[in-house]
């Protein structure tokens, strides 16, 4: 069984300074469960992520052979830092580990990210040791590798007039907990950075502009009009 060894200290501020290195941005998307405007919606995030000299590599979580997580405790015990389950998870790992970026790409469901994303995030706990730490008064697990990725969540909402959409002060509650779960993760994970963008529906500038603020955030500066989002969007929802 072969063990996900943490990858050589990279220098990141290379990476915006015109240097042939690229970098890498892993997506776990389950846009695909909206398939109406989930393909749209990762296109363009993909567009995006390499308008900013980024590197997309996507995984397809609900396609995916990813089971979930059945809470044994092995890797922090018997198999520290590896997961007993053997499915497509064991790629997912060192891809994780070696990223610059963590991208959670998701329709909001309940505020949340839906199911096919959820069991993913879920097997993450070989990433941390079995032991805890406090961090701004708060009890968390410790990270297992020193270098961490970036994180940054991407939510889309059901659409403003469908039959789920609710109404507009219902809509913007769940963009706000949305945002909530994204910070709650990067509590755990404890990336150097993180942000969250909701897109909507209907506003293309509006999304293109929520989107680019977040990437800038974890990825650095670049011009807004460079990124077009090509999806039936509403109004838009403010970080």
């Amino acid at each position: 069984m072969p063990v996900v060894q943490p990858p050589a200290a990279r220098d990141r501020d290379r990476r915006y300074t015109g240097d042939v290195m690229t970098m890498s941005v892993l997506i776990l998307s389950a846009l695909s469960v909206d398939a109406a405007r989930g393909p749209a919606a990762l296109e363009s995030l993909i567009e995006a992520v390499e308008a900013r000299g980024g590197g997309a590599d996507v995984v397809d979580t609900p396609s995916a052979n990813i089971r979930p997580c059945t809470g044994c405790g092995s890797c922090g015990g018997r198999t520290p830092g590896l997961c007993v389950l053997r499915d497509e998870m064991q790629e997912v790992f060192p891809r994780l580990v070696a990223a610059d970026v963590l991208v959670l790409a998701t329709p909001v469901r309940f505020g949340s990210h839906c199911a096919q994303l959820k069991k993913v995030v879920d097997r993450f706990q070989p990433l941390m040791a079995p032991l805890y730490c406090v961090r701004d008064g708060e009890m968390n697990f410790k990270p297992r590798y020193p270098r961490r990725p970036a994180l940054l969540g991407v939510g889309l909402l059901a659409p403003a007039d469908g039959e789920y959409a609710g109404t507009a002060r219902m809509r913007a509650a769940e963009a706000d907990a949305f945002r909530h779960l994204i910070s709650r993760h990067a509590r755990n994970l404890d990336p150097p950075a993180y942000a969250a963008a909701v897109l909507t529906g209907g506003d293309p500038r509006g999304d293109a502009v929520e989107l680019a603020v977040a990437l800038n955030d974890v990825m650095g500066s670049a011009t807004v009009d460079s990124v077009t989002v090509g999806i039936a969007t509403s109004t838009r929802a403010r970080r």
